[in-house]
């Protein structure tokens, strides 16, 4: 219970760095950005494996059911490939609505992930380790214990 309530702690900060990037008012840019993702092979376990040189793609989505930030917004996870590299990072959201781009922006409180075997694990963290199963949904786990299970959403 202990590890859970550090990851939570840790995770809380880097939501209020991600809360407030994503305050800012969206460029002409980003709010032409597709958010069509169903062309994407979301649910494969090997879906981190696509990783196209010079582009970034969001890879899936997961909501996390039990962690809220301290002014009640909702969290979800992003994977998203950026070159030959894999990161996966939260994002905060109100009501019932989430919209995401198929090409995200990579915030600085991502946390890149490294392939090791059946599962990705946190370059910064080796204790924390991520892993899509059968049907789909994001296991997080610390030091080999399941933190949390988080239902695909795209």
């Amino acid at each position: 219970m202990y590890i859970k309530q550090i990851f939570s702690a840790a995770l809380f900060i880097g939501l209020a760095l991600v809360n407030s990037s994503c305050q800012q008012e969206p460029s002409s840019t980003a709010t032409k950005q597709k958010t069509d993702t169903t062309s994407l092979p979301i649910g494969n376990k090997d879906v981190m494996n696509v990783a196209t040189p010079d582009s970034t793609y969001l890879l899936g989505v997961w909501y996390d059911e039990e962690i809220k930030t301290p002014d009640g917004a909702k969290i979800a996870y992003q994977v998203i490939t950026d070159k030959k590299r894999v990161v996966i990072q939260p994002v905060a959201f109100k009501g019932e609505k989430l919209q995401v781009s198929d090409q995200p922006v990579i915030q600085p409180t991502a946390t890149e992930l490294v392939k090791h075997g059946d599962r990705y694990i946190s370059a910064d963290s080796p204790e924390d380790s991520y892993v899509v199963d059968k049907a789909g949904n994001l296991l997080i786990y610390h030091h080999d214990k399941l933190l949390v299970t988080c239902k695909k959403i795209l």
